[in-house]
């Protein structure tokens, strides 16, 4: 086992993205929160994501 003293420190980002053909660009936020808000500003319906940068 190692330390894990040189790895990188992964930041998570939340995807919003339409899957539903209608053209809306996908988007990434900071926190579930923020992805969730500009979901309803761009009318619902989106998917959210958490991803490891």
């Amino acid at each position: 086992m190692g330390c894990n003293c040189g790895a990188k420190r992964q930041k998570r980002v939340y995807v919003l993205s339409y899957e539903d053909g209608s053209g809306r660009r996908s988007s990434e936020h900071t926190s579930k929160t923020d992805a969730v808000i500009a979901d309803v500003r761009n009318g619902g319906g989106g998917v959210i994501r958490p991803v490891d940068r």
